[in-house]
Order: structure tokens, then sequence, then C-alpha cells
């Protein structure tokens, strides 16, 4: 029995984990909140990170806690019926229904299809029957996804997006914009807040899940050591989290001297600062990092969701089966098209995340102004529960 992984062992698991968190949607919030923060980049980054990197990390620590890979066993003091159900739909939403047909998707639009400069759908049809068929590879099993996310995708994604930001780094003298809307009063607020719409708290128990399978199949037995290695993997995935938010955000706090007007999500201004950093071979590098970014984060929810259906379905079907029916299902949906995607999800999220007309009855919740009226309820929703359980102990 091994107490502890080598060094060598622990960096590619923590980078396993680091890009299965670090999908396309991570790589276009930061510039956008960067743009927008201006002068406040550093106030909006620190609250960015806490939703962004500190949550989903103490989600990964809470399913090592468990000691076990079902991740019912997180919410059974709950309720075991309500775990399964929202964990399921929870795993169809950020799986094949929405976020990982959206990585094909997505990654074409702003990777392949400029390259091509054709918009036939055939060409979606074929790269996206490439992508999943390579996921699914991947993701057959636990070795395959250690080797090929921590040994070779994620090292070239790193190497990428060091290339840019050495660059960003090397310009003249960093002058950020000044603060805009939210971010000139409340940085920090609005920096938390665009943190927890990443939504990978949500992901992060899979995430975990998966983790913790990997670190099995390295030896590495008992709760201790296995809280503690999953511990070390979580700081190294989370400083390389942090690092590259910040990067990012700083490329799109002083991106106000090529750029100017309005943006409504991070792709145009990563374009252009690739463009204005690298010239010409800008794009096929951007393409690269958006591929691999996307890439990464199909490899790694195939195989988490595999896992964990392998589980909530009783081993009725193989690992291998049902990864093989998550990547279909996600190559069938996304072959709709990126804004069909986001069109077909609205549905589901909508029933997740419900929505409240009531306004005038939420604008009497305090902090609900500021974004943050879920913050009182559910404050006041802990409370209940304490006190029931131990009413009913």
């Amino acid at each position: 029995m091994n107490n502890s992984l080598s060094l060598g062992k622990l960096i590619p698991v923590s980078l396993v984990l680091f890009s299965s968190f670090f999908g396309a949607g991570n790589l276009l919030f930061p510039p956008l909140f960067g743009y927008l923060a201006g002068s406040n980049l550093n106030i909006a980054t620190l609250g960015f990170c806490i939703t962004g990197v500190s949550l989903p990390i103490l989600g990964v620590l809470a399913i090592a806690m468990t000691g076990g890979t079902d991740l019912t066993e997180v919410a059974a003091p709950v309720n075991i019926a309500y775990a399964k159900i929202i964990m399921f739909l929870s795993s169809m939403a950020i799986g094949p229904l929405f976020a990982i047909p959206r990585t094909a998707a997505f990654s074409y639009e702003i990777g392949i299809k400029p390259l091509l400069g054709t918009t036939e759908a055939w060409q979606l049809a074929l790269y996206s029957a490439l992508y999943f068929a390579f996921s699914f590879y991947v993701a057959n099993n636990p070795s395959k996804v250690l080797n090929w996310l921590g040994k070779i995708l994620t090292p070239a994604l790193l190497v990428c997006l060091a290339v840019l930001f050495a660059k960003v780094l090397l310009a003249p003298s960093f002058v950020p914009g000044a603060p805009q809307d939210a971010y000139l009063n409340t940085p920090f607020l609005k920096g938390f807040q665009e943190g927890y719409n990443t939504m990978d708290l949500l992901a992060s128990f899979l995430f975990g899940a998966a983790t913790l399978t990997s670190i099995k199949t390295l030896g590495i037995e008992g709760k201790k050591n296995l809280i503690r290695t999953c511990l070390c993997a979580g700081l190294i995935a989370a400083a390389l989290l942090a690092v590259i938010y910040y990067f990012l955000g700083y490329a799109g706090a002083e991106a106000h001297r090529y750029l100017s007007g309005e943006f409504s999500n991070g792709a145009g201004i990563l374009v252009a600062t690739a463009h204005e950093y690298l010239g010409a071979g800008g794009t096929a590098i951007l393409s690269a990092i958006i591929i691999l970014a996307c890439l990464t984060t199909s490899i790694g929810l195939i195989a988490a969701i595999a896992d964990y259906f392998h589980i909530l379905f009783n081993q009725k079907l193989s690992k291998k089966t049902m990864g093989f029916l998550v990547a279909l299902l996600s190559f069938l949906l996304s072959n709709f098209g990126l804004d069909m995607i986001i069109k077909m999800a609205i549905p589901v999220l909508c029933f997740l995340y419900p929505p409240v007309p009531m306004e005038s009855i939420l604008a009497s919740v305090p902090l609900y102004t500021e974004g943050f009226g879920w913050f009182t309820v559910a404050v006041i929703g802990a409370a209940v529960g304490v006190i029931w359980d131990k009413m009913k102990s």
C-alpha cells in the first residue's frame, strides 16, 4: 500500500483536475471581467477566484472526505431520492445535453471554422465525429485519462497560454482602463458573482469522484491518504486556475489600448488580444488554446459522468458502455450548432435554476440588489435545516 504519490505522479493528477475545470467558458470569462474591471482588476479577481476556484476545489475535497465515488453519499443526509434526482439532472445538463456537445460546437465555431473559411454542415459533422471518437477513446479508462490529459494535452494547453501571456507581459507598461458598471463601486462582489456563474461548483462533485478514482488506480489507499492526496492535487490545480484567470483578466484590463465599445462575452477581447500580440500566428495559437481547452473538458466530463452513471444505475451497464452513450448523444446534439444547443439547454437550466417573477418581493431580500439574494436565503435554509435535524434527533 502506498501512503503518498511521488511528485511525478501527483502533477499529472493535478493537471487532469485542472483541465477538467478549465473549459472554453472559463477561458472567456476572465478577459471580459478584466476589461470591465480595469484598475480594479486585483480585487475583482479575488472575488472571482473565491467562487470560481476555491468553492469547486472544496467540492472535490467533499467527495474525497466521503471516501467513495457515489455522489449520492454527499447529499444523503438531506434525502437520497433528492440526491439522485438533482445529481442526475445536473450531470445531464453539464454533460451530454449541454456542456459536452457545446465544447465541440464552440471549438469548431471559434477554432476551426475561421481557418476553413466555409460553413458546410458536413464539416461540423466530420469534426465532431473525430472530436468525440478521440474523447471517448481517452475517457474510456483512467490510465488513458492520466496519460493524455495529465502528460500531453494539458501541458500543450499550458504552453500555448504561456506564449500568449509572455507576449502580454513583455508589452509596454500596464495601463488598465477605468472600471465600468458594477466594477466601479463593488468590484469584489461583481467578481464573486461572475465566478459563481461558471457553475464549476456543480461539476466539482463529478470531477472529485473521477479524481478519487484516478488516485486509487495509482495505489493510494486509506481515507486519510486519499484526502491528503486530493488536497495536494486540488491546491496545485487551484493555483494554476487562479494564475491563468489573473493573466487573462490582466490581458483584458489593458485591452482598452486597442479596443473600444461593449462586449457581451470575452471572445472578441481574446481574439483581439491574440492578434495584437501574436500577429498572423495569433489565430492559430488561439485556435489551439480553444480546441485543447474544450477537448480536455470533454474528456474529463465523459469519464466522470460514465463513472457516476455506472454507479447510479446499479452497474447494469459497464463504464465503457455508459461513456459510449454519453459521447454518442453529445455527438448527435453537437451537430445542431452552438446557437441551437444553447436554446435547447434553456428549459433544463430553468428547471435547475428556476426563475422567480415576484420582483417586488425579492427586492426586499437583503443583498438582492447586489445579486446575492441567494446568500440570505441559503443561510436561512441552512439554519432551518440544522434546527430540524436537531429536533428529529
